[in-house]
């Protein structure tokens, strides 16, 4: 479960250096080739407005039952490792679901509900009201804003006192990502530096989870509504939609933003 930071900021676990899982063979489970592997697969997934379809030969389909036949071996032969090596199946997960999960260009024409009198309004047609109006705004985003930081979000580290070796902090702002939503971090957040690598990236996304009812009652939710927040980590490499807001190099034990890395900006479109 990410960690709350502050209203709609919430900050994953990631390391920002892949490593291989003790007692477990690279062969067994490789994050570099499940990419690929997802990279591979996108020209014959995204053509659609879902990445994958219900018949056993779709493609999104092998992939999930790749990955649970992964996770099973994993969890079978955890022994005492077994909090470590469910945290790492749970990131390769993710990974993949991101990359999967990319937004499908506008290859479909939008249709809207219509209303009449006496028509029964139940929930999956107010939901289909709901989704036309939300990818109504990311094609609008997409193709008149582009996608990148609008405002703010400037990132830098701050050193600290002690022998913690300081925070990376992250100032308010607003962003765009590749398939059009909308990203806000309306507060300043800290967040912990890298623990292994000489390289590393903050990475921005959005995220969308039941309400919590509060922030101190950790997995207490409100069926009600869903929060549309955003996700802040630090990671080797930033899988799309995800934007890399900020480059942090490595040097004598000390992190500091690179300022060689360009974030991606707001593209006008003329």
């Amino acid at each position: 479960m990410p960690e709350y930071l502050a209203p709609g900021v919430y900050v994953e676990e990631s390391d920002a250096e892949l490593k291989p899982i003790p007692g477990v063979p690279t062969s067994t489970l490789d994050i570099d080739k499940a990419r690929r592997l997802v990279a591979a697969m996108r020209p014959v997934i995204e053509p659609g407005p879902e990445w994958s379809r219900f018949n056993d030969a779709d493609p999104g389909v092998t992939l999930i039952e790749l990955f649970a036949w992964v996770a099973e071996g994993l969890l079978y032969r955890s022994g005492s490792d077994f909090e470590r090596r469910r945290n790492a199946v749970l990131r390769a997960t993710s990974e993949v679901k991101a990359a999967a999960g990319a937004c499908a260009m506008e290859s479909e024409t939008m249709k809207r509900p219509r209303y009449s009198a006496g028509r029964l309004l139940d929930a999956a047609t107010l939901q289909a009201e709901q989704d036309y109006h939300r990818e109504k705004l990311r094609r609008h985003n997409r193709n008149l804003h582009g996608f990148g930081i609008v405002c703010g979000l400037e990132v830098h580290v701050e050193a600290a006192a002690d022998s913690s070796g300081g925070r990376i902090v992250v100032e308010p702002g607003y962003a765009i990502d590749c398939c059009g939503e909308e990203i806000a971090v309306p507060f300043r957040v800290q967040i912990a530096l890298p623990h292994d690598g000489e390289t590393a990236f903050v990475s921005l996304r959005h995220w969308e989870h039941p309400c919590p009812q509060s922030p101190a009652q950790e997995h207490t939710f409100d069926a009600g509504c869903t929060e549309e927040a955003c996700l802040l980590a630090t990671v080797a490499d930033v899988l799309p939609p995800a934007l890399a807001i900020a480059g942090l190099v490595r040097s004598n034990d000390r992190w500091t933003v690179d300022p060689a890395f360009v974030p991606p900006r707001r593209n006008k479109r003329t």
